[in-house]
């Protein structure tokens, strides 16, 4: 029972349960309320790109309070919002040294659902602020694509890099927000310079269970996120615009630096279940940290891996070489 309803809420994450009605393009639904702000009231966030009515919500911190640690922006997955970071956020500025200034947060499709790990949802407050309050008008849940979230991340890592005055942020992105985050970087070569870290936890970068063959044509995303898609094979051969004729390139495409946070077992995250998905997360060239039998969200929130992948952050910010992960910590019972 109780890893049945883990499987519920892993679905929640990539977008094809829940709340939610499987839908395809033509009946893509628009969320329930533009997602909360919390920013500096000097920030201007931009304009959803999808609902043009809406400003993108998601958090950040005022400039004057900034440490040396590059910015980092948090992408969340499918069906929530930004709220789903709190407890990573918590971790980050409580125990390992970033400022209110160094974090930031986008919340694309407007406001989300909590698809929050079962493990840590008494750590759902940051700076106050609580998934329960920011949630209040989330009356249903609505899965998106990535194709179309695409422009929003861009914008906001323009818009915190302008803000901010740094001269590159990391992105730590969780589920969809790794291929929405991959693709921003892939149609746009010139960011490879803007991030100098990207942490891609559990993403479909070949493929998810969530998504089994036939269903590109009636599940949102699925047309991108399906193992074999068009779509994912563009990334996965390397930067858009390389020379025809070179040697194919790796997936993780340098100068930004690379480490996934994923199971690997094939047991612990549905969302990479069986043999056939297990390794999916993994990218080529990139640092590859297996945390077996985690499940899908706790992989995001845990604070013994939190700490692992921020020691990967602060790695690159000081170009040391960050060469694999620590042993890797047994889970915790889901609740």
């Amino acid at each position: 029972m109780k890893r049945a309803v883990a499987f519920v809420v892993a679905l929640c994450s990539i977008g094809l349960a829940g709340n939610a009605v499987a839908v395809d393009r033509a009946g893509h639904l628009k969320p329930a309320a533009p997602a909360v702000r919390h920013f500096p009231s000097d920030f201007h966030p931009p304009r959803d790109a999808e609902w043009k009515a809406w400003l993108l919500g998601g958090f950040g911190g005022p400039r004057t309070q900034r440490s040396r640690h590059i910015p980092v922006i948090f992408v969340h997955g499918n069906e929530t919002d930004a709220a789903t970071w709190y407890p990573v956020a918590t971790e980050m500025t409580k125990s390992l040294g970033y400022r209110y200034g160094d974090l930031w947060a986008i919340s694309y499709n407007g406001v989300g659902c909590s698809n929050d790990s079962a493990l840590f949802t008494v750590n759902n407050g940051y700076r106050g602020w609580t998934t329960t309050n920011d949630r209040l008008r989330a009356t249903r849940c609505v899965i998106t694509g990535d194709e179309q979230n695409v422009p929003d991340l861009r914008a906001f890592v323009d818009a915190v890099l302008k803000y901010t005055g740094a001269k590159q942020v990391d992105i730590v992105a969780h589920s969809l927000g790794v291929t929405i985050g991959r693709r921003m970087l892939w149609e746009n070569p010139s960011y490879y310079k803007k991030i100098a870290a990207f942490v891609a936890i559990a993403g479909a970068n070949h493929g998810t269970s969530f998504c089994p063959p036939g269903s590109e044509r009636n599940v949102e995303s699925c047309n991108e996120i399906a193992a074999g898609t068009a779509w994912l094979a563009q990334m996965n051969d390397g930067p858009r615009g390389r020379r025809p004729g070179k040697a194919r390139s790796n997936e993780a495409p340098g100068p930004t630096r690379w480490m996934t946070v994923y199971d690997g077992t094939g047991d612990g995250d549905p969302g990479y279940a069986g043999p056939s998905y297990a390794q999916s997360p993994a990218l080529v060239g990139g640092i590859n940290c297996q945390f077996p039998d985690f499940y899908h969200n706790d992989l995001r929130v845990d604070p013994r891996i939190v700490r692992q992948y921020a020691a990967f952050l602060s790695a690159v910010e000081q170009h040391r070489a960050f060469r694999r992960c620590a042993a890797p910590p047994k889970p915790g019972p889901v609740t």
